[in-house]
């Protein structure tokens, strides 16, 4: 059961967690997330839905683009009488290459997500919270 709340989080809510593009190519679907990051920028990130964790997250304000190899991220599932139903906390990242990428930038993110029922296996009312980290580069625009 957990493992398909949250999948069905992750394909409602995205976590998170994020090639160059100009900002009139931002994706105009998908799941945004605001970041603040330790380059003293803050970044409002569309990622596109489907395309997995590592996905890059194109900022709305600018040209810049996210391209993230590390996310970590701790949250937590309530029911509708916000009981909590299970608490997570999950770490990928894309290889070694976290370890090797130079100029990276930390960024945090919170959000909550309350379902509305329409994914079978995360019931109406049902919300996760969700606080983390991603580890990335962001790629100037042009």
């Amino acid at each position: 059961m957990r493992a398909r709340l949250l999948t069905a989080l992750v394909a409602s809510a995205a976590a998170f967690a994020l090639t160059l593009a100009p900002a009139g190519a931002d994706p105009t679907k998908g799941e945004r997330f605001e970041l603040t990051c330790d380059n003293g920028r803050n970044y409002s990130i569309v990622v596109a839905p489907g395309n997995g964790t590592f996905t890059p997250g194109f900022d709305t304000n600018s040209n810049a683009v996210l391209i993230p190899v590390s996310l970590a991220f701790t949250g937590v599932i309530r029911d509708a009488n916000d009981i909590i139903v299970d608490s997570f906390t999950d770490v990928e990242t894309k290889g070694s290459v976290g370890k090797r990428l130079k100029n990276a930038v930390t960024c945090t993110f919170s959000f909550t997500f309350v379902s509305d029922g329409s994914e079978p296996d995360f019931p109406p009312g049902f919300s996760v919270t969700a606080t983390g980290t991603v580890i990335g580069k962001v790629t100037p625009g042009r």
